[in-house]
């Protein structure tokens, strides 16, 4: 008897825990909402994500492409021959298809390498400027020198927006052509390596004013007043 009572017992206390746990799964489902759909896109939501994944991949180009650049400038830097510019005017045959080096004294920007179809570099994708002749001021127009335009974020666009007349420069690049006997020059590499003085007035001539000229300069004199004419009475 003891021991079916306890059975029973224990079949009762069963259900109650069972049935305990199911009220409590109820409240929980009760409680809980449901998960929210997510929300579906719109057209201009796609939009955006296709921009995105545009910026993405050109940033990832533009990236490779700055790596490739930088590996190819780097190789003509260390296969270059140190040369000077006059070297590659009296002999530009002998320079043709080989990386150089040289320094030079920037002129001008000009068009002279550019859009001349036997030594094709386009006006849209490249630049082009002098330097002059070695102890001169007279431009040296038989090297012609372009330089591939650089991207919005290269550090060349600030060199090149600062260059003046007078200014030192470390020129690396290819000789790519040898049109009209005369030396055309791809650039690797533009550095700056003594910037141009800075303009000042002519203090020799300054000094050599006399200290009377000085001192009118400094003091001015003042106009003399014109004296008042005698005033004769007028005769009868």
């Amino acid at each position: 008897m003891i021991k079916h009572a306890s059975k029973e017992i224990w079949a009762a206390g069963l259900v109650l825990a069972v049935a305990a746990f199911s009220s409590i799964s109820l409240v929980d489902a009760v409680a809980k909402p449901a998960p929210a759909k997510p929300a579906e896109k719109t057209g201009q939501d796609k939009d955006k994500e296709k921009e995105k994944e545009k910026d993405k991949e050109k940033e990832k180009a533009d990236a490779k492409a700055a790596a490739a650049k930088a590996a190819a400038t780097e190789a003509a830097v260390e296969s270059a021959s140190s040369v000077t510019p006059q070297e590659l005017v009296e002999k530009p045959h002998e320079f043709l298809g080989k990386n150089v080096k040289f320094d030079a004294t920037f002129s001008n920007f000009s068009n002279l390498a550019l859009d001349y179809k036997p030594a094709m570099r386009s006006s849209k994708t490249y630049l082009s400027f002098l330097v002059f002749r070695p102890n001169s001021k007279v431009p040296l127009s038989e090297l012609k020198i372009a330089m591939a335009l650089p991207k919005e974020k290269d550090p060349e666009n600030k060199v090149l927006g600062n260059l003046k007349e007078g200014d030192q420069l470390e020129l690396v690049g290819k000789v790519f052509s040898t049109a009209l006997d005369d030396p055309w020059l791809d650039v690797a590499r533009l550095k700056v390596i003594a910037k141009a003085p800075e303009e000042k007035k002519d203090e020799a001539a300054e000094a050599e004013k006399p200290d009377k000229l000085k001192d009118k300069d400094a003091h001015p004199e003042k106009p003399e007043k014109p004296e008042h004419p005698e005033v004769v009475p007028p005769t009868k």
